[in-house]
């Protein structure tokens, strides 16, 4: 069932993001951010980002694929036409997955580099007109990506959801612990290179909220205080970051979410391993 979930998740979220409409909102999304990257000269900066970010998806999406071909060999007999094909079509859908991931990564880093960026600039140049637009602009590019992103994430934030009672459905059919746990080795690395995404769009949120302190430590000159604290306010209130239908993404609520599941997780392994 775990299986299922991962292949229904890749073909979800490249429905969403390759469909006519998610083409269009992307298209106009990288070509402002890298339009606002040029300007900034920002862009070797996220080209190295984006390199770090394929290798690490890489490794994974390797290492996922050969541990599931060792599982499959471990069980013993040759491997027939019917397992090299069902290795064929785990691999690729393990590589379009995690295609789909790094793409979400490589529009996620940029954000992060903007946040900083403005960071910066406010405290090598500080100005608060200057800040003011500068910061107008930049949550304008973070409301126009997470528009643009938010239904593929949503797919992913369902797979990540339904992993758990997947793997215990999996346990029920499969009968043994370990034969389980072997089985689900590939998925739990899949499910691991998902959550890095979320927890790079979180991150995003989280600079965010650490801006409004930044710039009140900040001197804009004499007599600006008054100024300064509006564009504090201002800034503080404009609750820019990372959204997912409206709801703003944040570390804090990204470890709940999964301290609940390995709760159950850790609850069922638990009483399984008592019970055997």
């Amino acid at each position: 069932l775990t299986e299922v979930l991962v292949f229904a998740a890749a073909v979800a979220l490249i429905a969403l993001l390759g469909s006519f409409q998610g083409v269009h909102r992307l298209d106009d999304l990288l070509c402002m951010l890298r339009s606002y990257a040029a300007q900034h000269d920002l862009l070797h900066m996220w080209h190295t980002c984006a390199v770090q970010d394929v290798a690490v998806m890489f490794v994974i999406m390797l290492a996922a694929v050969v541990s599931h071909i060792c599982g499959r060999v471990n069980q013993g007999g040759e491997m027939s036409a019917w397992a090299v094909a069902h290795e064929t079509a785990h691999s690729l859908v393990v590589a379009i997955l995690m295609l789909g991931l790094i793409f979400l990564l490589y529009v996620l880093r940029i954000l992060i580099v903007t946040v900083d960026v403005f960071c910066y600039q406010s405290v090598s140049n500080p100005n608060i007109l200057e800040a003011t637009q500068s910061w107008n602009i930049l949550q304008a590019l973070l409301r126009k990506a997470s528009t643009a992103m938010e239904l593929g994430l949503l797919a992913l934030l369902a797979m990540a959801a339904f992993a758990v009672p997947a793997f215990i459905v999996d346990q029920a059919n499969l009968g043994t612990f370990s034969n389980t746990f072997n089985r689900q080795i590939p998925n739990v690395l899949i499910i691991c290179g998902v959550l890095r995404v979320f927890v790079v769009a979180a991150a995003v949120t989280d600079k965010c909220m650490r801006v409004p302190s930044l710039v009140n430590s900040l001197s804009f000159g004499a007599g600006t205080d008054r100024d300064r604290q509006h564009l504090v306010e201002y800034i503080a209130h404009s609750a820019a970051g990372f959204y997912i239908c409206d709801v703003r993404l944040t570390l804090g609520m990204l470890t709940k979410f999964i301290y609940v599941w390995a709760v159950i997780l850790f609850g069922f392994v638990g009483r399984e391993l008592t019970g055997n």
